[in-house]
């Protein structure tokens, strides 16, 4: 992980033009001992440690218009899922690339971008009905539960 040079993004009316504003909807649920669900209503992940390793998996869906869904799974390191969740502000390896290019303070190639309480995970969208990736407001009850959840 490493600190790189915050970039504005290209905003829309709610965030930047790659966040979802479903993204606003996203609330943690009651977490239990083995998993913590951020869910809202056309987005879910669900966190949950990855046996044996030190790492996370993040499972999300997403829900379109009737039947139609898409989901996938990515793998987090402790410091970033930190960093995702805006509880530190370093990037991984390869998100200065992605925040040169889409704008963010924190980002890591395949897994997620970042602009103050802006999330998207995997990566960036266009910001419109239809995206592979999940949009969440960071606010405090969501970074408060990531970082009791982190232990």
């Amino acid at each position: 992980m490493k600190t790189v040079i915050p970039k504005e993004p290209k905003m829309s009316i709610i965030g930047p033009i790659w966040w979802h504003n479903h993204g606003t909807k996203m609330q943690v649920e009651v977490p239990d001992e083995t998993s913590l669900t951020i869910a809202g209503s056309a987005a879910k992940i669900v966190i949950t440690r990855k046996s044996g390793s030190s790492g996370w998996f993040i499972d999300w869906t997403i829900q379109h218009s009737g039947p139609t869904q898409a989901s996938g799974r990515t793998f987090f390191l402790n410091d970033e899922l930190k960093a995702a969740f805006g509880l530190t502000d370093e990037s991984g390896d390869y998100g200065d690339w992605l925040i040169e290019q889409y704008g963010g303070e924190s980002a890591n190639q395949g897994q997620y971008i970042r602009y103050n309480a802006f999330l998207n995970i995997p990566c960036p969208g266009t910001g419109h009905d239809g995206d592979p990736n999940v949009s969440i407001e960071i606010d405090d009850s969501i970074k408060r539960a990531v970082q009791k959840f982190l232990g």
